[in-house]
C-alpha cells in the first residue's frame, strides 16, 4: 500500500495522492502478512481430508484414482471458502479506488443494486470457490449503482471500512459505502 505521509499529522494522506482523492489500491493491499500462507495451509487440509474422505469410500485400491468426479449434490459436493477474515487495520475509513468484478446477491430485471459482493476475479461465488473474505468486499449504497454487464471489470470507489458481512456467495471481511462504480476502461 501506498506509504502514509505525515506532514500536517494526518493519518489519511497518501504520497501522490490530493486531499479529497481516493487511494488507488490493489486486492493484495488488503492482505495482512501471512494471509497467503495461511490461506493455502487452509486449502491443503481440505484436499487431504477430502482425499482421506474418498479413499474411506473405495471397496478396493483399483476404485481410488486422482481426479475422481465427485457426483453433485453428494456430502463431497462442497467447497469452502478458503482464508481469513483477517484484515489491514491502517486502511480502515479511507477513501479508496479499486478494480474487480461485482457478484449482485440476486438479479434484477432493471441492473440495478444497492448492495453486492465485490471480488478480484470474474465469476468468483461460491462454485469456484470465492476468495477468501479479505478479499472480497461487501458494498452497500444509498442510491442504486447501475451494473449493465457482471462479466465487464470495473473501477469500485468509497470508504473502505472493516466490517464483517456473512453470506451464501461468499464471506466479506471488509465493506465499501459506494461512491460511484465505472466500469473499467478496456483497450479494444
Amino acid at each position: 500500500m501506498a506509504s502514509t505521509v505525515s506532514d500536517d499529522n494526518s493519518d489519511n494522506e497518501y504520497w501522490g495522492v490530493e486531499a479529497g482523492e481516493p487511494l488507488p489500491i490493489v486486492w493484495q493491499d488488503l492482505l495482512p502478512e501471512g494471509a497467503l500462507d495461511e490461506y493455502f495451509r487452509q486449502q491443503e487440509e481440505f484436499y487431504e481430508r477430502l482425499e482421506m474422505r474418498l479413499q474411506a469410500n473405495a471397496s478396493r485400491l483399483s476404485d481410488v484414482t486422482a481426479g475422481t468426479e465427485i457426483e453433485e449434490g453428494s456430502d463431497l459436493d462442497y467447497m469452502p471458502q478458503f482464508g481469513t477474515f483477517d484484515t489491514v487495520d491502517d486502511i480502515d475509513g479511507t477513501l479508496i479506488r479499486i478494480p474487480g468484478y461485482v457478484v449482485p446477491f440476486t438479479f434484477e430485471t432493471d441492473d440495478r443494486y444497492t448492495e453486492f459482493l465485490f471480488v478480484p476475479s470474474q465469476g468468483a461465488c461460491i462454485h469456484t470457490p470465492p476468495p477468501p473474505p479479505n478479499q472480497v468486499i461487501y458494498v452497500r449504497a444509498e442510491e442504486a449503482a447501475r451494473v449493465e454487464d457482471i462479466w465487464a471489470p470495473y473501477y469500485l470507489e468509497g470508504v473502505i471500512s472493516i466490517e464483517r458481512n456473512e453470506n451464501d456467495l461468499g464471506n466479506a471481511a471488509y465493506t465499501v459505502d459506494l461512491s460511484s462504480l465505472d466500469l473499467f476502461p478496456v483497450p479494444r
